[in-house]
């Protein structure tokens, strides 16, 4: 059994890590990061292995910027996520993959958390006497961007040379995102201006960029490097930050954050610049009918379904078109759960189904609602190989028919 020390959340507490690990190939949300590197900042440089840390839950979550009161549920689904995920590290000619977290325990009656680092992690975390980056811990837990942290990591490194170098595809496998913004526009002003921003404004380091071209596409990403005075800086992000809360507690954004925080929900920045298109309004409309319900499991999907396929219009909405817009809705946020290619023929029947059960219909009406919303469906779920029937009220005269044809073959037995 490790031996087990109870900790506190202090900011000034200093990270030190191999530079092996820095460079490992990792892509971990901006909370999961912050964990890891909370903990990673109470290893102390007399430790021989590692502890189990118990860490206040009410101080854990004030660090990692999770807002209102602490809930086990929101702490234990990101701690469950992130021990499911790995990093990979090349050591010679193997190319090892391992998981960050080997244990984690939830002491309610305490309220505190206990945490273990995996014990693969020692030579990259222990005893440390070269080739390491060390870096306040407080650099970090300020940075609202993923991105943002891994690169101040790879640039904390270099700080003395003051620059570095990345060929573009490896600073993309870097950061995790291989596939993300394959344009470089797209990536420079999604990933590497945010970071610039964060990294100039809060912690002690800033940069520059120079592009590298091989004939008309940037190739190579060159950081200029420069060290910031702590209070200069910390002057500078405390004012921007006050700025940034004074125009944020006025806006219609800051109502969709603080309702998603009633609803349990960690809204980020990104994710609520995807739904403005839609009306921030209508957003708010949405969650305050869904704010209740229980049987959604991913309610920020959910919602991103339902203003995909709803069309919002600034006339009064007819209750029947709402209604059609919210059955449409949930069979997408049901049939979206598949991972496997579904046929025409197994949506539909496994929807009159839904239909019948979700809303109490009865068969003929689930029939009928199903064929009017049916294209609409088909079409998001990106089913192509199937009939369209233009009306509902044919297919139900055609349903009928078929009956009376039935009731006729029966009466002549």
């Amino acid at each position: 059994m490790l031996p087990t020390e109870i900790i506190e959340v202090n900011r000034n507490n200093f990270v030190t890590k191999s530079n092996r690990l820095i460079e490992a190939n990792y892509k971990l949300g901006v909370i999961e990061q912050k964990i890891i590197l909370c903990l990673a900042s109470n290893i102390q440089p007399t430790d021989s292995d590692f502890k189990t840390y118990t860490l206040p839950i009410k101080e854990f979550t004030n660090l990692l910027g999770l807002r209102g009161t602490p809930k086990y549920t929101e702490l234990r689904k990101i701690t469950k996520e992130l021990m499911q995920k790995v990093f990979e590290i090349r050591i010679n000619r193997k190319v090892i993959q391992v998981a960050w977290l080997s244990y984690v325990a939830y002491n309610e009656s305490e309220g505190t958390i206990d945490i273990r680092f995996d014990p693969f992690l020692r030579p990259y975390l222990l005893e440390l006497k070269r080739e390491f980056t060390s870096y306040k811990l407080e650099n970090v837990v300020k940075l609202k961007s993923s991105y943002a942290i891994r690169i101040y990591e790879l640039l904390k490194q270099y700080e003395k040379i003051q620059e570095r170098t990345f060929l573009l595809n490896d600073l993309r496998e870097l950061l995790g995102i291989e596939n993300l913004y394959p344009a470089y526009g797209n990536f420079k002003q999604r990933v590497l201006i945010p970071a610039q921003k964060e990294l100039n404004n809060k912690t002690d380091i800033s940069f520059k960029l120079e592009e590298i071209k091989n004939g008309r596409k940037v190739s190579k990403i060159k950081f200029i490097i420069q060290s910031v005075e702590p209070n200069k800086g910390e002057q500078l992000s405390l004012f921007e930050e006050n700025l940034e809360e004074f125009k944020f507690a006025n806006s219609v954004t800051h109502q969709v954050k603080k309702l998603g925080l009633k609803m349990g929900l960690q809204l980020t920045n990104e994710v609520i610049h995807s739904w403005e298109k839609y009306g921030m309004e209508n957003v708010l409309l949405l969650m305050g009918k869904i704010k209740e319900r229980k049987d959604i499991d991913n309610p920020i999907g959910y919602i991103t379904t339902v203003l995909k396929t709803t069309r919002f219009t600034n006339k009064e909405s007819d209750p029947k078109d709402l209604l059609d817009q919210t059955i449409l809705s949930y069979l997408v946020s049901y049939f979206s759960k598949s991972k496997e290619p579904m046929s025409d023929w197994f949506i539909s029947e496994k929807a009159i189904e839904k239909l019948q059960v979700h809303y109490s219909m009865k068969l003929d009406q689930a029939k009928a609602k199903f064929e009017k919303i049916k294209e609409e469906l088909f079409k998001v779920l990106g089913v192509t190989d199937y009939t369209i029937i233009k009306s509902a009220e044919e297919k139900l005269k055609q349903q009928q028919e078929i009956e009376e044809l039935l009731k006729k073959l029966q009466l002549t037995k």
